[in-house]
This record gives C-alpha cells, sequence and structure tokens, in this order.
C-alpha cells in the first residue's frame, strides 16, 4: 500500500512539473509574439491564467459546473463547430498610430484553415472573398469586422468607423515592420498576471475575474482634472439605489463649448461658478403627475386642445452641485436651461421629468422631488470618486425586462478614484455578483 501510495504521489508530481513547464514555455512564446511597430496600445488576455482560474473555480464547485440547468425534453441543441484557430497562453490586441479611435487589431494562428474559413462563414456569418496570392478576406455585413487570412494565420482589425484596411491587416499577416512584444514598449504587461491587461503612453490597468466578483483598476494622466482643495461629499441615504460624488476642478483656459440640443455652455463660464464639488443621488421612486396635451375635433371641426392628468413612477434623484453664490444658477437661467419664475428646468432641456431647482450660497441642486432640501452635511474622504450602484435595485427600479434580463446575475458595482500626484488618477472598482462562489466570467457568460 505504501509503495502505490509513494508511486502516485510521484506520477502526481511528475503531472505537476510537466504542466508548470508547458505553461512557462507557452508564457515564454507569448512574449516571442510580434506586434506592429507603430502600435500606440496594447491589450493582452491572459488565455492561461483565466483556463487555471476556472478550472481550480470548477474542482471546488464541480455541483454548479456539471448539473443540468434544462430538463433533457427542453434541452437545446447546440451546433458545434472547430474554430481551426491555435490559441496561445495570451492573445494580443492593439491600436495603430494614425488609425481611428477605438480600432483594434490582432494576429493569430490557424491549426486548420479549412475548419476556420467554415467557422467564419457558418459561426460568424461573415462574406468571404477570395483574393491573389492565397489570401482571403472575410468582412461582416455592416463592414466593422474585417479578417484577412492565408493557410497559416489570420489577421483581424474591430473598428467603429468603417475605412479600407486591407494594406495593413496584410501587412500584419506576413508580419511586415513588427517587434517582438518583450522588446517593445509594453513589455511590462508580461509579468502581468490579471486576465485582461491594456496599456498605451496615457493608460496602465488590468481586469480579473475573481470567484463573485470582477475587479478592475486603471492608472491615467490626469490631464485637465485638478484635485480640489479639500475632498468632502455630503452624506447619503444608505438605502440608495445610485450614489456618486466628485471633487475635482477642471484646468481652464481652453474656451471649450458644451453643446446641448440648442443650448451652448461655456466651460469657463462653469468653472468660474462650480466650487469643485459634485453630488448626484436616486433613492427609489416616486409618483409624479404630468399635464398631457393632446387635440381633438369638436362639433364644428375645430382643433381643441385637451389637457389631462397623469401619474407615473419615475426616479427620485437629486444632483447637486457646489457653487459660488447664485452664479451658476443665473448663468444656466440666462442660458434658458432655468426658468428662474417656477424654479423649473426647462422642458426642452430635459423633457423626461420634471426637474425642480433649489439652491443657497454653497450648492445648486436639481431633483426630481419638489421643494427638495439642499443638502449641507459633509463628510471627509481621501477619494475624490466614488460610485455605489446596487444592481439589484435598479433592476427593479428601471422596470424594463430587455434591460433588467442583463443584471440578473449582477448585485453590486463599486467604483473609487484617487490622485496618485497632481499629474495621475487611479480608479479602482469592484462588479460583485449574486453567487460569491462561482468564477464571475463564467456567470455572466452563462446569464447572456
Amino acid at each position: 500500500m505504501k509503495k502505490f501510495l509513494k508511486i502516485t504521489a510521484a506520477i502526481v508530481i511528475l503531472l505537476l512539473i510537466f504542466f508548470a513547464g508547458v505553461l512557462k514555455y507557452r508564457k515564454y512564446q507569448a512574449g516571442q509574439t510580434l506586434i506592429p511597430q507603430n502600435a500606440t496600445g496594447i491589450i493582452k488576455i491572459n488565455v492561461d491564467e483565466l483556463y487555471q482560474t476556472i478550472a481550480l473555480n470548477m474542482l471546488g464547485n464541480p455541483g454548479y459546473y456539471f448539473k443540468s440547468d434544462v430538463k433533457k425534453a427542453n434541452a437545446i441543441k447546440i451546433d458545434k463547430y472547430a474554430t481551426g484557430l491555435s490559441v496561445p497562453a495570451s492573445i494580443y490586441f492593439y491600436t495603430l498610430a494614425g488609425q481611428p479611435l477605438g480600432t483594434v487589431f490582432s494576429r493569430l494562428e490557424l491549426k486548420n484553415s479549412a475548419d476556420f474559413e467554415n467557422f467564419a462563414k457558418n459561426v460568424l456569418h461573415l462574406q468571404i472573398i477570395k483574393k491573389a496570392k492565397g489570401i482571403s478576406m472575410a468582412k461582416s455585413r455592416l463592414g466593422n469586422f474585417v479578417l484577412c487570412y492565408n493557410n497559416k494565420a489570420v489577421a483581424m482589425v474591430i473598428t467603429p468607423q468603417i475605412k479600407g484596411f486591407d494594406t495593413i491587416l496584410t501587412n500584419i499577416l506576413n508580419q511586415k515592420k513588427m517587434v517582438r512584444v518583450a522588446e517593445s514598449p509594453f513589455k511590462e504587461v508580461l509579468d502581468q498576471k490579471q486576465h485582461v491587461v491594456f496599456a498605451n503612453t496615457k493608460n496602465n490597468g488590468w481586469i480579473d475575474f475573481k470567484s463573485g466578483s470582477v475587479n478592475f483598476s486603471n492608472v491615467f494622466l490626469a490631464k485637465d482634472i485638478l484635485p480640489a482643495t479639500q475632498s468632502v461629499h455630503h452624506q447619503f441615504n444608505q438605502n440608495s439605489t445610485v450614489s456618486f460624488w466628485l471633487n475635482a476642478n477642471l484646468n481652464p483656459g481652453n474656451h471649450k463649448v458644451y453643446k446641448f440640443k440648442n443650448f451652448n455652455l461655456e466651460q469657463d463660464s462653469l468653472i468660474k461658478y462650480y466650487n469643485g464639488k459634485l453630488d448626484f443621488e436616486w433613492t427609489n421612486s416616486i409618483t409624479q403627475t404630468d399635464s398631457i396635451i393632446t387635440y381633438e375635433y369638436n362639433d364644428d371641426f375645430e382643433k381643441v386642445e385637451k389637457i389631462s392628468l397623469q401619474k407615473r413612477n419615475i426616479p427620485s434623484i437629486s444632483v447637486n452641485f457646489g457653487s459660488k453664490g447664485n452664479g451658476l444658477k443665473n448663468y444656466l437661467a440666462k442660458q434658458g436651461l432655468i426658468n428662474l419664475d417656477s424654479n423649473v428646468v426647462n422642458k426642452n432641456a430635459f423633457p423626461l421629468y420634471k426637474v425642480f431647482v433649489s439652491s443657497n450660497q454653497e450648492n445648486l441642486n436639481f431633483s426630481t422631488v419638489k421643494n427638495q432640501n439642499t443638502l449641507t452635511s459633509n463628510v471627509t474622504s481621501t477619494d475624490f470618486l466614488y460610485l455605489n450602484v446596487d444592481l439589484m435595485k435598479l433592476a427593479q427600479r428601471l422596470e424594463t425586462p430587455f434591460v433588467t434580463s442583463y443584471f440578473k446575475t449582477l448585485k453590486n458595482l463599486e467604483v473609487k478614484g484617487k490622485f496618485l500626484d497632481s499629474k495621475k488618477v487611479k480608479i479602482d472598482g469592484k462588479l460583485e455578483l449574486k453567487n460569491r462562489d462561482i468564477n464571475s466570467l463564467y456567470q455572466i457568460l452563462k446569464s447572456l
């Protein structure tokens, strides 16, 4: 028996050493991946780290992963297609100089080009276009997703702006003017073990899919965001659906104009009257009565206006701006956003609900509740930004099945922001799911 246990232990240890070696070699290979020399940003998806995380979670919760969610009679048959892709330890997406904002490129090796083409045509529903020299193109109907491939690899682009990317994709496919990730300006991402890592000259962040939560962080240049003299916020209701506050000033001097419908707001004027404090709170739902105007014809066939009252449930929302005296209120009234006679926001500016306005020497408050008390109590904080969303309450308040169906696995979102120095800002966040034991990515994908 002892001999059997020793042999078993030795086999387990050897298997662990073997898998550790394989993972280390795959990580080394990922570092040798080539990316364009003119890459301005990179996104790394740690495939092996994701596999390990979900595998360990699966071992700890086998009953959840292997149970049948539906009866056999109602089971949905899913056709499985081989993708033909060779999945590396890490998949890299990158942005390129001179290309539209939000456009990302990538390249993957193929292990079976026939399977890949079948996948592109029948699963992704792309239009296949054969080209010369063994190169084919595949495009989505809108043209915002394009593949360029041969029998060895595929280059791809995802873009919000439709334009010709054929030359760029061909160069990526043939690996022209490329550099290894390990020798690029983004080599630091190689040692980051979070599941998704992104970096460019102005940002560096990550996303991690933990058991029961999605954690994320981002460090970026503050640019025109300036720390407030003192970081304080108003005391919120502990049972709020959404609460948010921001303590920061904007760097004046660029004379920017914000255009909203037929209203123009000058940034310099807003900064002049704004004292660096902003609060938002959504507590619950209230009933608001609106006047509904309709038209009908009388006995003389004359068009007559008819006014009726309609009650509806709306969010109980309060938005509070820190202001210097009544300057901000008077400026917004001058621009036509506020009616000073009724202290109500112009219906043309915000037609959804009736929004009431109240103010004192330090605050300007907008609220869907009439005679809302202007907040006066302050709480100090080391953060300059905070957001908390009770997603379970939000799903109930929205009462929209199309939206709330996406919230069925979600519980709470919390985001905090700090100034690292006068030049950088760090944002940390946590998205909690209802099931604390199961991997968050698996839960989210399963709920779609």
